[in-house]
């Protein structure tokens, strides 16, 4: 369950609640008043190792990569067959 921050005008406290991303929170837990609001935050993203060569994005380009070199041999193979209706 998704953990949301959320901050009250009122009496002017922060706190953190767990929700489901369609249930609705109103009222304040601290206070019991509707002035409360949401804090966007940014999603943290935990990485194994920060070097150089295991980001994600070299992770996803060596994946295409090696996806096309895949295509073009299915490629070759296709030309290479000789594809005659059934008659």
């Amino acid at each position: 369950m998704p953990k949301y921050r959320y901050n009250c005008t009122s009496c002017e406290r922060g706190y953190y609640i767990y929700l489901g991303m369609t249930e609705e929170h109103i009222k304040c837990v601290h206070c019991g008043e509707e002035t409360i609001y949401k804090v966007p935050e940014m999603p943290f993203i935990r990485r194994e190792n920060n070097s150089k060569g295991d980001r994600v994005g070299d992770k996803v380009k060596d994946a295409i990569e090696e996806n096309r070199a895949l295509l073009e041999e299915a490629k070759k193979k296709a030309r290479n067959n000789n594809w005659e209706p059934n008659t």
